[in-house]
């Protein structure tokens, strides 16, 4: 049975080690040409799917987290609004793509950056749900604090169970 200092000194060969490879894998990366882009239509169509089926996926898991309910902590709470909070950005992201599809090309002027691209009146009902369709980051952030917190709480737990089991392995 290995003593607490080699112990520690096993973790400290894992840490190096890590960051060995870390510092490898940075200086001899190449290009690795990961994105494929697609014109249109197929590349605007899977995307959409893509949609469809995330939306389909978080239906689903709301509606098994509904009919069998794990427990009422607070980490699966915040789990179910976290699904929440995406279920309604990803349903938001869905209709602004389709109806930025719908705009004529003049309705956005592109600038140099991002931050000067501009939308072109008349301010209709479609422009105006565009616009409106542009603040996802007001569900998408809010879906991710959620995400956090109930991991935080999960985490928590993991670590009562364990130390409950062995006190001595409670230090990571």
């Amino acid at each position: 049975m290995p003593d607490e200092r080699q112990l520690a000194e096993g973790k400290k060969m894992k840490k190096r080690f890590c960051l060995f490879l870390i510092i490898f894998f940075l200086i001899h990366s190449k290009d690795a040409f990961a994105v494929q882009v697609h014109g249109p239509p197929e590349g605007f169509v899977v995307h959409i799917m893509g949609h469809i089926f995330f939306t389909a996926a978080l239906i689903f898991l709301i509606y098994i987290l509904h009919k069998y309910p794990i427990d009422k902590s607070k980490a699966w709470k915040y789990f179910k609004l976290s699904i929440f909070f995406w279920l309604v950005w990803n349903l938001d992201t869905f209709l602004e793509h389709i109806v930025s599809s719908r705009l004529p090309e003049h309705a956005i002027i592109k600038g140099e950056h991002l931050i000067y691209t501009k939308l072109v009146g008349p301010f209709d009902f479609e422009r105006l749900l565009f616009y409106f369709g542009k603040f996802d980051h007001f569900l998408c952030v809010p879906a991710m604090f959620c995400l956090a917190i109930s991991l935080k709480h999960f985490c928590r737990r993991v670590e009562k169970e364990i130390e409950s089991v062995d006190p001595e392995f409670g230090e990571f």
